[in-house]
């Protein structure tokens, strides 16, 4: 059984790793349509220009020159501005790369099987629990959910004190035996206004 357990346990850690993440695959795919369309129409120019025929906009020769004189004095401003976007889209091209891009999904803690849960599910859940424990009825408790923490808002009755510790105990205990990755830290507050029962 843990010799099945450590063979498969990578496999699922990479799955699990996959529907957390958002994928680079669409920012990739772009990217290369560009370089390639960039690359063609210098290719084409290229040819255009070695075969002596005119070119479809503009002559690779005539463009360096273009370019060299976008740095002179006159022109500067307009270099520098597109140094400065070129610059931009290359800072966001790496923070693509480099940053996880994670999604609103928790994972659940087991080593045979990959179990992904949307963080709405998850909000959901701990908010039936607090409301459960609190004995309110449905639409009293609100539940926001990040990556490492949850935050329960409990509007009450007016006029109805309820156990704050008792109800943020609870509620801890229930979502720490989960085993949700990553671990949420939840928290529980009372709304200052009550409202009326119908």
């Amino acid at each position: 059984m843990s010799k099945q357990s450590s063979k498969s346990g990578p496999f699922v850690s990479y799955l699990v790793r996959r529907q957390t993440h958002s994928s680079r695959a669409f920012s990739s795919i772009i990217l290369a349509i560009i370089i390639i369309a960039v690359l063609g129409f210098l290719a084409t120019e290229g040819v255009l220009a070695l075969s002596g025929k005119d070119p479809l906009l503009v002559n690779p020769a005539d463009m360096w020159q273009q370019g060299f004189a976008a740095l002179t004095d006159s022109h500067r401003p307009l270099a520098i501005i597109v140094g400065v976007l070129l610059a931009l889209c290359g800072l966001l091209l790496l923070a693509k790369a480099v940053l996880p891009g994670t999604l609103s999904k928790h994972a659940l803690s087991d080593e045979r099987a990959a179990y992904v849960i949307d963080d709405g599910v998850v909000a959901a859940g701990i908010s039936r629990l607090v409301r459960e424990e609190a004995g309110l009825p449905q639409g009293t408790v609100s539940t926001a959910v990040n990556k490492r923490r949850s935050v329960s808002t409990i509007t009450p009755s007016t006029g109805r004190t309820l156990d704050q510790a008792q109800i943020q105990q609870v509620a801890s205990e229930e979502v720490a035996s989960w085993q949700l990755r990553p671990r949420l830290k939840t928290a529980v507050k009372i709304a200052t206004e009550g409202r009326l029962e119908k």
